[in-house]
């Protein structure tokens, strides 16, 4: 009862004040405020506040007596007025949530892009984009770090209250003995990784919220950065993330527990995609293979999927920039 009162919207001393109403009977102010252990000040504050919210009435005097309402019907009240009040408060949020939508486009950019600085600061910043997502986290990942090779840990908090990860490492990062350590203990967690030769720049993005790039992709990089707000550069990062998600090759732990790209390339791969890329027909390319046509086109199509690719002119450039040739 009392945790429910309180939720309700009484302050403690209106609590006690009523429950030691329904529990002992009426009795007058004196009376009350001696059963409660509050000054004579303090019970009449609380009986009035109990009265504006419909929980007693007070009998006229020369008998005055402070008498409770029942609890069914009193709480049930107290109850309703509480969820009007929300449902109005919620109301009202939700036009303010939608005057802010409307001025996105007339703020100034000191608004939409925050500067950071110091090495510290940078740091603090990656741990607030990853605070402000609720569904999911883009991140770019490469040297230099701002707050080292570790484990990161807001990473591993934010997947276990639901955040999904995706995450393109640039092969220099799992160069890194530590940072690859990192990246498996990272995967093993839920992150969905992807690997990329080289990337264009670090960057981290919560949902469409929030983003966290650095100012100049250098040896100083953890040094300044940039925090983007919901704005069409917000939009451009996003495409970005997405654009270098979709040519780049999945990581998964290998037999060492090591994160291995995917090991559906092998070296006769390489050879078929030479050959064609050459020129040859694929009645050629089997022939010299000594393979049939069908297994020519057959793993042509396995590698279409594996990169995404559309066509085998698509898929010759992605052969390209992931180094297979």
């Amino acid at each position: 009862m009392c945790t429910v009162l309180q939720a309700a919207g009484l302050s403690a001393a209106e609590e006690s004040t009523y429950l030691s109403l329904v529990r002992q009977g009426s009795a007058p102010l004196p009376q009350l405020a001696d059963r409660i252990g509050l000054t004579a000040a303090g019970t009449r504050r609380a009986v009035a506040g109990l009265q504006r919210k419909g929980l007693v009435h007070r009998t006229p005097p020369p008998q005055e007596r402070v008498v409770p309402v029942p609890p069914d019907l009193a709480v049930e009240q107290l109850v309703r007025r509480r969820m009007e009040e929300l449902e109005r408060t919620r109301e009202a949020a939700l036009l303010l949530a939608d005057e802010a939508e409307h001025l996105v486009a007339d703020r100034s950019t000191e608004e939409l892009i925050e500067i950071v600085s110091g090495r510290a600061a940078v740091g603090r910043a990656f741990d607030r984009v990853q605070r402000t997502a609720r569904k999911e986290m883009r991140v770019l990942t490469a040297p230099p770090y701002a707050k080292g090779t570790g484990v990161n840990r807001t990473q591993l908090d934010r997947e276990a209250a639901g955040v999904s990860y995706r995450a393109v490492y640039d092969a220099n990062a799992l160069a890194d003995p530590d940072m690859a350590a990192a990246a498996a203990t990272h995967l093993r967690a839920g992150e969905q990784a992807r690997l990329v030769e080289t990337l264009p720049t670090k960057l981290a993005i919560a949902d469409r919220e929030l983003a966290l790039l650095p100012l100049a992709y250098a040896t100083a990089a953890h040094d300044a950065a940039l925090l983007v707000h919901p704005s069409g550069l917000l939009d451009a990062l996003i495409a970005l993330f997405e654009t270098i998600w979709a040519v780049a090759t999945p990581l998964a732990l290998g037999d060492d527990d090591q994160p291995t790209a995917d090991a559906g390339f092998t070296a006769a791969d390489r050879q078929l995609l030479s050959l064609l890329v050459a020129g040859l027909t694929d009645e050629a390319a089997a022939a010299r293979l000594g393979v049939s046509r069908r297994t020519v086109v057959r793993r042509v199509q396995h590698l279409m999927e594996l990169t995404h690719s559309r066509s085998r002119l698509q898929l010759g450039w992605q052969a390209r920039e992931r180094g297979w040739l």
